[in-house]
């Protein structure tokens, strides 16, 4: 069974991965290593700001020895430009958002075997970005906060047939509704901590089953590391 190394952008993946993802990985039956690794960049930080960055960060990787599983938690919101990600152009001349993600992702793939040719390569780019899993059980999730907070999360889910719809604006991304939504209600939505405390209370369970795309990528990952 080989190593399985996930790619994210910054620290609340990181969390979300370390704390929610291995353990129920494990419970599937992957009992290997399992590990985060965020994307570094110049200067410190971290961030999918551009290939560079992207491309330092999983070289090193692809050259171990066992050829581990590797593969990605990149937030769709946010690749604008070929700078961010090679092939951006011709993605974005697609008819729909999920023909757009997948040419991306096959991107991203393509950029990864221009490294080195590496079969164990998954390439994930999340529909919209991490704060759309915080939308699967609004009255779960958000049960640490106010109730007019819970209220207007519910009300906003229910505007769309699925949650990983929800990005209809540049400006209505779901960690810019979210934002939104806490600043009326005289609150500031801390990524970092709120996203980890409102996927921890949603559970994995309900994300999987609102999250078909996310859903896909999981056992997808499974299924490969248990193959292995």
């Amino acid at each position: 069974m080989k190593q399985l190394y996930i790619i994210v952008e910054g620290p609340t993946e990181e969390e979300f991965v370390k704390r929610i993802l291995i353990p129920y990985f494990t419970a599937k039956g992957l009992h290997t290593n399992i590990q985060p690794i965020l994307v570094s960049m110049k200067g410190g930080g971290n961030g999918f700001n551009n290939m560079e960055h992207f491309g330092n960060t999983i070289k090193p990787i692809v050259y171990y020895n066992d050829e581990p599983i590797i593969t990605t938690m990149i937030d769709h919101y946010g690749i604008n430009s070929e700078l961010k990600l090679k092939g951006y152009l011709k993605c974005k001349e697609k008819n729909n958002v999920e023909e757009r993600i997948s040419c991306m992702e096959e991107s991203l793939r393509t950029y990864v075997n221009t490294i080195k040719p590496y079969p164990n390569f998954i390439p994930n780019i999340i529909r919209h970005e991490f704060e759309t899993l915080l939308f699967s059980n609004p009255i779960e999730g958000f049960g640490l906060e106010n109730d007019k907070i819970i209220k207007a999360v519910a009300l906003l889910r229910d505007e769309f047939l699925g949650i990983e719809d929800i990005n209809s604006t540049p400006e209505g991304a779901p960690s810019k509704r979210l934002e939104a939504i806490y600043k009326s209600n005289n609150e500031k939505y801390a990524k970092i901590v709120d996203g980890f405390n409102i996927a921890d209370l949603t559970g994995i369970e309900k994300i999987l089953e609102e999250c078909p795309r996310f859903k896909a990528w999981v056992d997808q990952v499974i299924k490969s590391v248990l193959t292995s």
